[in-house]
C-alpha cells in the first residue's frame, strides 16, 4: 500500500470542503497514521477524469451520481456526510417549479440531477462563486448549490442574493477511490462508522457549523 494519497478536491476555503476534509483526516489517523494525504484541487470533470486514469487515488465529496460509468472507482459503503442543496435567487426566492433557467457548476452532478427533476434549462459555469455574480447581477434569476456557499454571498457582499428557506434536494457525498485501494475502502468504512457511533463526526461537523 502506497505511503502518500492523493486526493482531489474543492475550494479549501469553503464550510463544506473544509469539514469534509476534516473528515477524510480524521479517518485516515484510524486507518494507518503512516499515510499522508495529499490534496490536490480539482474541478469536477478533470477529477473524474485523473482518477479514471489512476492519476489520482481518490476524489472527496462526491455522490453516487458521478462515476457511474467509470468501473475503476469505488465507493464505501458509509458516507462522509449529507448535503442539503438550495436555490439562490434574485432578490427572492420561487418555488423550484417557477424558474425555467438556473445556473450551477458545470460538472456538478447533483446540479444536473435536479435541473432535470425540475425541468430547468442549465446554465453551467466554472465556480460557486461566478454562480452567484450572476445572480447578484441579475443575468440569471437563479442558482442551485449547495448550503454553506451562503459564506461567499456575506464575503463578497452580493446584496441582491437570497438563499431559499429549505432545501429542494440533499444527497449524501462518499470520497470514492481508484480500483487499486479496494482494501482502504473496507477500512474507510470502518473508521467512518467508528467516527459516527462515538460522536467524533458530529463534534467536527458542529465545529464548522454544519
Amino acid at each position: 500500500m502506497a505511503n502518500t494519497l492523493t486526493i482531489a478536491y474543492r475550494d479549501e476555503t469553503d464550510s463544506v470542503s473544509l469539514v469534509t476534509k476534516a473528515i477524510v483526516e480524521q479517518a485516515f489517523t484510524i486507518i494507518d497514521t503512516s499515510i499522508e494525504l495529499t490534496w490536490i484541487e480539482m474541478p469536477l470533470a478533470r477529477a473524474e477524469n485523473a482518477l479514471k486514469k489512476g492519476i489520482i487515488d481518490a476524489d472527496f465529496g462526491r455522490t453516487r451520481l458521478a462515476y457511474q460509468d467509470i468501473p475503476k472507482a469505488l465507493y464505501p459503503r458509509e458516507p462522509l456526510l449529507s448535503v442539503d442543496y438550495y436555490l439562490f435567487g434574485y432578490t427572492h426566492v420561487l418555488e423550484p417549479e417557477d424558474y425555467q433557467y438556473v445556473v450551477g457548476v458545470i460538472g456538478d452532478q447533483v446540479v444536473e440531477e435536479i435541473a432535470k427533476r425540475y425541468q430547468w434549462q442549465l446554465i453551467t459555469t466554472r465556480t460557486q462563486r461566478a454562480a452567484l455574480n450572476m445572480v447578484n447581477s441579475h443575468r440569471v434569476k437563479a442558482m442551485i448549490g449547495y448550503g454553506r456557499i451562503k459564506s461567499i454571498i456575506e464575503k463578497d457582499q452580493l446584496t441582491y442574493v437570497r438563499m431559499g428557506d429549505k432545501p429542494v434536494a440533499s444527497f449524501s457525498v462518499f470520497l470514492v477511490f481508484h480500483q487499486r485501494h479496494q482494501r482502504l475502502v473496507a477500512q474507510l468504512n470502518t473508521a467512518l462508522k467508528d467516527m459516527r457511533d462515538s460522536g467524533t463526526t458530529a463534534a467536527i461537523l458542529a465545529k464548522y457549523g454544519l
